[in-house]
């Protein structure tokens, strides 16, 4: 893990913001007028516990909305997201760090979806905080409890559409391009699923690499925290996948999405799509779903329509 941290500051030189940032790195940025710092935690941790100088409160119920024709949570509007932005002092230069408390796993999955959306939306000058506020407090690093003065922003979208996929792009893809599932292995193979689904299995022909691998608790804080795997490349590598392939991302309801959008992102990555809407509506819809059986790219055994 350090030498992949020493890695991406080194990598990160020629940029603005390191995709996975040191602590380090943010204690000495700190009252730069151009950093925007995003804590996902809620209003009681935010004042309580005390947050990073300056940072703004959010929480993964800011980004998304609720899809009534399959009760699938999705991204907002561009519109909605630039007037929050910008609500938030953030322009198009502004350097974002983006970091969760660690008190429960939506706030995890809040922080990697924010990740997302800001490329999405061609904002590429954002990272996250490597070990989260669990790493910042073990440190000594300054706590606030003050609420910042913000000043409105001017953040203007540029949408990418090659960020992201829908359901027919998905099941015209199948057999022909990588599909990653980031849910749980179980569910994954069909013997359990989440309370909220309807059903069970995978989209034919997708690769399972469960995101909840890299959430950690801190034995001693109790706080969580994203531990960036060092076998991505193996793994990608033995699906035949490279750093500009077209990898296809899926989940249950996105977020897991774009945790895995987020990982190969700082592992170098370049073609990721994430599915937003992912298994809820791809279930509403009542596509195709194997069960049963452990797939691979490289060995695909789909041979539906």
């Amino acid at each position: 893990m350090r030498v992949l941290a020493g890695l991406l500051i080194l990598i990160a030189l020629g940029f603005s913001v390191p995709k996975l940032v040191p602590p380090e790195w943010l204690k000495e940025r700190l009252g730069d007028p151009n950093l925007v710092i995003l804590e996902f935690s809620n209003s009681q941790s935010y004042l309580v516990e005390g947050h990073i100088p300056g940072a703004r409160l959010t929480e993964k119920e800011d980004w998304r909305v609720m899809d009534e024709r399959t009760g699938a949570l999705v991204k907002k509007s561009v519109e909605e997201y630039e007037a929050m932005f910008r609500s938030w002092g953030i322009n198009n230069d502004s350097e974002i760090v983006i970091y969760y408390k660690g008190n429960n796993v939506n706030e995890i999955l809040g922080a990697v979806y924010a990740y997302w959306i800001f490329h999405l939306l061609g904002h590429t000058k954002v990272g996250i905080l490597d070990g989260g506020w669990n790493a910042w407090v073990k440190k000594g690093f300054p706590v606030s409890y003050d609420e910042p003065e913000i000043r409105p922003g001017n953040f203007r979208a540029r949408y990418d559409p090659s960020k992201e996929i829908g359901w027919k792009y998905l099941k015209d893809s199948i057999g022909k391009k990588p599909i990653i599932d980031g849910r749980p292995l179980t569910h994954y193979f069909g013997v359990k699923k989440f309370p909220a689904a309807k059903k069970y299995g995978h989209v034919p022909c997708s690769v399972a690499l469960p995101w909840e691998w890299w959430v950690i608790k801190d034995d001693h804080t109790e706080k969580l925290y994203i531990e960036i795997p060092d076998y991505v490349d193996e793994f990608l590598e033995n699906q035949g996948i490279g750093r500009e392939d077209e990898v296809l991302l899926f989940c249950f309801g996105g977020t897991g999405s774009a945790f895995l959008y987020m990982v190969m992102d700082i592992h170098g990555y370049k073609g990721m799509r994430v599915y937003d809407a992912s298994k809820r509506e791809w279930e509403a819809l009542d596509l195709p779903l194997n069960r049963f059986v452990w797939e691979t790219f490289r060995d695909c055994r789909y041979s539906g329509d």
